[in-house]
């Protein structure tokens, strides 16, 4: 599951949209960076072991892809990388692995 996500990821970056795509787009850009990256790390730290180490496994892994998305975002025509965007990632990120961390198998 956390692989499907990321090619979500990935081809809704690739997605070029218009400026000024629509009233209260920002807001709903929030919610999609938070929450795709709040699934993404959720199902990352899923497929491993219950452990405190491999949240910090996870965690490099989702901050790498978060940071290598916003990359890719610069060579899509009408995208940008934003470090705003980057940070709502990270909260996504930050969230998912303290929801992990009250889930014992």
């Amino acid at each position: 599951m956390a692989f499907i996500t990321a090619v979500f990821i990935f081809y809704i970056s690739s997605l070029s949209f218009p400026p000024n795509f629509a009233p209260g787009f920002y807001y709903l850009s929030i919610i999609y960076h938070a929450g795709i990256f709040f699934i993404f790390s959720f199902f990352l730290f899923l497929s491993g072991k219950f452990e405190i180490k491999f949240i910090f496994i996870t965690l490099l892994i989702a901050l790498l892809y978060a940071s290598l998305d916003e990359l890719h975002q610069l060579f899509v025509p009408g995208r940008a990388a934003d470090i705003i965007d980057f940070a709502v990632d990270s909260v996504g990120i930050f969230f998912s692995l303290l929801a992990s961390r009250f889930i014992k198998i």
